[in-house]
């Protein structure tokens, strides 16, 4: 996903939080020997909603000099982000202080504004259709409702709004591989509760529960 000797300044990697983040990680180790966790050079963040006053305290952060080494790595995962936060980042994603390296996490590259999108190297991780996760789906759907409610518990608490996106999209795939088109309600559905997650705080809660009580 990631090369070493042609390593770009910025990239918006559209995936799975965790899944993106564990190759982000190797790849940091393997390419540079740097470990995120401890790190004084790796800044990891996440964000439901990413403000201006976050993209203020990125463009301070990202004009320091490195403690150790010659690199800055900024890791950010993110459900959303503003207007104004994205506008106040386009010189900093197209003119960096020198070995300073982005790596922005996402469930999707439409949050985009063209301006800032043309700045960033944009990548879509197999973590969003990967064929375990698609079994993970397909496993979900064969659950009776009191199950799925046990296990959509672990996102509820964890608050992962992005796993929450590719999980509902990656359902309605299945659901529209399969051809059921008895499920097209559901569908639609899924499609209608998929949006709610855009908003700025989204219940997690219900859009997943109701979510585990369709007729799937």
């Amino acid at each position: 996903m990631f090369s070493k000797e042609s390593l770009h300044h910025a990239y918006f990697i559209e995936g799975h939080k965790q899944s993106v983040l564990a190759e982000i990680e190797n790849f940091l180790h393997s390419a540079f020997n740097i470990t995120r966790q401890g790190h004084p050079d790796v800044h990891y963040s996440q964000h439901q909603s990413f403000g201006i006053d976050d993209g203020r305290e990125l463009q301070n952060m990202q004009s320091m000099k490195p403690v150790l080494g010659d690199k800055k790595i900024f890791i950010i995962a993110l459900a959303s982000i503003t207007s104004e936060a994205q506008n106040s980042l386009l010189k900093v994603f197209e003119e960096p202080t020198a070995g300073t390296h982005f790596f922005i996490i996402s469930s999707s590259a439409r949050i985009l504004l063209p301006t800032l999108r043309s700045r960033l190297v944009i990548i879509y991780h197999t973590s969003a259709v990967n064929i375990s996760f698609k079994n993970e789906v397909a496993q979900f759907v064969a659950m009776s409702p009191r199950d799925r409610l046990i296990d959509v518990a672990k996102m509820i608490e964890e608050k992962d709004k992005t796993g929450a996106e590719v999980f509902l999209n990656a359902l309605v795939a299945l659901l529209h591989e399969n051809k059921l088109k008895e499920k097209t309600d559901v569908i639609k559905e899924i499609l209608s509760l998929s949006k709610y997650l855009k908003n700025r705080s989204p219940s997690l809660k219900l859009i997943l529960e109701r979510v585990a009580l369709l007729d799937l």
